[in-house]
């Protein structure tokens, strides 16, 4: 191994981190080897917190420890690395989930990157700051020499038109203040995009694809020519489908007879909408493992309707990006950890759009290939022959994705 030659990636989110190591091969295009992976989880949490930790020479552990932060987590992560691996990293990826309009790229982190990725924090609250955490704390265990690339949610969706980003506000609410739509999940659908074009056998400047990254956060994006057109997050991660414990789109004068009419303060309502609502908020609980066995057995008629609500939603947008592509969509592609797992779910989405060109074959959608039907851990085609547009389950590499943009930016 020749020294620092291998990327550290950092995936942070609000209340877990994501780690990866990789080496690339000396190449113009080069292969990638994941050396260590890992998931710190239940941060804050009393009997929830563990790392699970696997090194490709060592295998899979768990750990079971105090992580009461971030930094707690991102200390114990970093020091399951071994000694070897830790002192070849060279550089360190990161996602950074907001960027403004700042950014339609990775950038190299300095001084001005930072002040904009502090900048866009209010726009983001649950997820910058403890993006900024990871690029100090990388700085003070790798060395300041250590260049460290931010790799942007939003930079992906920085091609969506006027019209789509735009919202009918006073003109100055964008101009002034930079309010309008920004879309997330950006890291992914660059990734899935990507990997759909190979899969399909097309160059991905003609791939046309509706793709949702479904997981506790959601969202949909339109992407035609390898570009998003369009996207469900808006100024915030807040806006579009049903989440976890995110409401999505509702009537925005909902806010106001909160406030006015019902006494409720900017901070509870915020706290409501994207911490109290989703799926936890019409059923009591944020995990739709739990919903789906419900939906499934028949015998709890709320959960089933948190279930259709969820699918609505969904089919809203469904039909609304297939007329941003004009109808000519390649593929409808599922991602993220409920879209890579829930044979339901993508059973539900497409039900009855056969005369739309999306049908189904049940076999494919729940194969058991990993030993659990319809969850799948690879590339699979769930669509039949004669379906107009293919569906599919890519799933996401998101650290992947950010160590291959921090290598070719630091080239």
């Amino acid at each position: 191994m020749s020294a620092k030659s291998l990327t550290f990636v950092l995936n942070i989110g609000s209340s877990s981190v994501k780690y990866a190591l990789y080496r690339a091969s000396a190449a113009a295009q080069p292969t990638w080897e994941l050396l260590v992976d890992g998931l710190a989880e239940g941060i804050g949490t009393e009997d929830q917190a563990r790392i699970k930790h696997v090194c490709s020479e060592a295998g899979k552990s768990t750990h079971t420890m105090p992580l009461p932060d971030h930094r707690a987590a991102l200390v114990g992560a970093i020091g399951l690395l071994p000694d070897e691996l830790k002192a070849g990293i060279g550089s360190v990826g990161h996602r950074v989930v907001h960027g403004g309009e700042a950014f339609s790229d990775a950038a190299l982190i300095d001084g001005a990157v930072l002040a904009s990725i502090e900048t866009s924090a209010a726009l983001a609250p649950l997820h910058n700051p403890w993006n900024l955490l990871g690029i100090e704390m990388s700085t003070e265990i790798f060395g300041a020499a250590t260049p460290q690339v931010a790799v942007f949610d939003t930079a992906f969706h920085q091609t969506l038109p006027k019209s789509a980003y735009l919202y009918a506000l006073p003109r100055e609410m964008y101009e002034k203040h930079a309010i309008r739509r920004y879309g997330f999940h950006g890291t992914s659908f660059k990734y899935v995009t990507e990997e759909t074009a190979r899969v399909l056998g097309k160059p991905v400047g003609e791939t046309n694809i509706i793709a949702c990254h479904i997981g506790n956060g959601a969202s949909m994006a339109a992407i035609e020519g390898g570009r998003s057109v369009d996207t469900s997050m808006g100024l915030t991660p807040l806006q579009g489908l049903v989440m976890g414990t995110r409401c999505g789109d509702i009537d925005p004068a909902i806010v106001l007879h909160l406030q006015q009419a019902l006494g409720y303060s900017a901070q509870e309502v915020s706290n409501m909408l994207n911490k109290e609502s989703g799926f936890l908020g019409l059923c009591g609980t944020m995990d739709d493992r739990e919903v789906e066995a419900a939906y499934l057995a028949g015998d709890d008629p709320v959960m089933a309707l948190t279930k259709e609500v969820q699918v609505h939603r969904m089919r809203q947008y469904l039909g609304s990006y297939m007329v941003a592509l004009k109808g000519r969509v390649d593929a409808l592609v599922f991602t993220g950890g409920l879209g890579e797992k829930s044979h339901l779910l993508r059973t539900l989405v497409c039900e009855g759009l056969a005369g739309m060109g999306l049908e189904i074959d049940e076999g494919r959608n729940r194969s058991d290939a990993c030993g659990r039907a319809g969850v799948f851990d690879e590339n699979t085609l769930c669509s039949t022959d004669g379906s107009g547009s293919q569906v599919w389950v890519i799933p996401t590499n998101e650290e992947l994705s950010i160590a291959q943009q921090t290598h070719a930016l630091l080239l």
